[in-house]
């Protein structure tokens, strides 16, 4: 795959809870919100690229101009690859990771819907080594839920909750977890009263994921604009 002379090296996670981003919208509908992630560049560990459920059919320019004004700011771009808990065909989900890639010079690789079961282990595990060999620096398997251990091997980032916040208060973490460092785990959060949002954030903390996405919105799809707070320890910063 041809590589991007803006493209640069993966950041090493914090120690602190960071913002993982899902950014699905588009930079000519939500210029200013694209800015506002390069100008908190510090706060962020990566920004996960959606431009339709995938990489779409041809690049575009808005989004190619937006990824080289983030990795300036030294943010960590990947582009979202839905997998389908593995009913996708392998060839799609790697067709996909190289478009993103060629069009945009991306860090990596965000496979969404991944399974969590022992029996599609295997195909996840060939998927991480395959997209590694063609250029990916980082990937992330976003579950939405705890998996089977094993998969967490394979993936510099995991996603083991993505729901309400109603649904969040009732997560049960494994005991399992804790033999990995909180860089490992991303929990996402939505659907949170705006008052609420600094609890959110303790507990996530508490929960000792190290990546974070919590967020007010909800509907069909609550990451088609950027928190109207976006609330860390060191404070809250208006989008």
């Amino acid at each position: 795959m041809t590589s991007s002379a803006k493209r640069r090296a993966a950041p090493v996670p914090s120690k602190t809870p960071q913002l993982v981003v899902p950014a699905y919208f588009h930079p000519a509908a939500r210029p200013r919100q694209w800015q506002w992630l390069a100008e908190h560049a510090a706060l962020i560990r990566l920004v996960i690229m959606n431009v339709a459920s995938g990489p779409g059919t041809k690049p575009q320019a808005e989004f190619r101009a937006v990824v080289d004004q983030l990795h300036e700011a030294g943010v960590c771009v990947v582009g979202y690859v839905d997998t389908a808990y593995g009913n996708r065909d392998a060839q799609q989900v790697l067709a996909e990771t190289g478009r993103y890639q060629d069009w945009y010079g991306v860090q990596g690789v965000c496979l969404d819907q991944v399974a969590t079961s022992a029996e599609n282990l295997g195909h996840y595990a060939e998927m991480a080594e395959r997209v590694r060999k063609m250029g990916a620096q980082v990937v992330f398997f976003n579950h939405g839920a705890h998996p089977e251990p094993g998969y967490v091997t394979h993936a510099d980032l995991v996603g083991t909750f993505e729901g309400t916040w109603q649904a969040y208060q009732r997560l049960r973490v494994p005991g399992w977890t804790r033999r990995w460092p909180p860089s490992k785990w991303h929990h996402v959060v939505h659907s949170v009263p705006p008052e609420l949002i600094p609890d959110a954030w303790r507990l996530a903390a508490r929960r000792k994921a190290g990546a974070i996405y919590i967020t007010e919105r909800s509907g069909p799809n609550p990451y088609d604009g950027l928190p109207t707070l976006t609330t860390n320890d060191r404070g809250v910063e208006a989008t």
